[in-house]
């Protein structure tokens, strides 16, 4: 269950790295295309990236309702997806809808303010990633310390 954990996390870190903060910000150093097109792309790379996330998440965090693989976790390992899950909830529920509206009227053509949503989005994104690579640490450190024989001393 933990290398089936460990791969889950592994991909949804990557997912986020990739998809969030390396395409993102990429796609605004292309000249030909304007404001309104590229937040309509970027609308639908993050409601693709959303989704995905939300899969792994499901995936991650359904076994550790079952009490017997729940078990099988440290409680750092938990904490930490816990910590990546809530950071979701937060960007997925609250955040993005709100960027959203802001890029509606952007694409419409209607004045936005100045807003930290962007920063704050992009602050939780990292956080998020720390959160799965730790957890992809104390996963694979716990599996090797199980892995490793221990020697008897007399």
């Amino acid at each position: 269950m933990k290398k089936y954990s460990f791969l889950l996390a592994s991909l949804w870190a990557g997912v986020v790295l990739g998809g969030s903060l390396i395409v993102a910000p990429a796609k605004f150093q292309v000249p030909s295309l304007t404001i309104p097109q590229l937040l309509e792309v970027g609308q639908v790379q993050f409601y693709w990236i959303g989704n995905a996330e939300i899969l792994f998440a499901a995936l991650l965090t359904l076994p550790l309702l079952y009490p017997p693989i729940r078990a099988q976790f440290s409680i750092l390992v938990k904490g930490f997806l816990l910590l990546a899950l809530t950071a979701l909830i937060v960007q997925q529920g609250y955040l993005m809808p709100l960027l959203n509206v802001r890029t509606e009227a952007t694409i419409a053509g209607e004045p936005v303010g100045p807003s930290h949503l962007h920063l704050v989005f992009v602050g939780i994104e990292i956080l998020k990633i720390l959160a799965l690579i730790a957890s992809c640490i104390f996963l694979k450190l716990e599996e090797e310390s199980h892995a490793t024989p221990r020697s008897k001393t007399s």
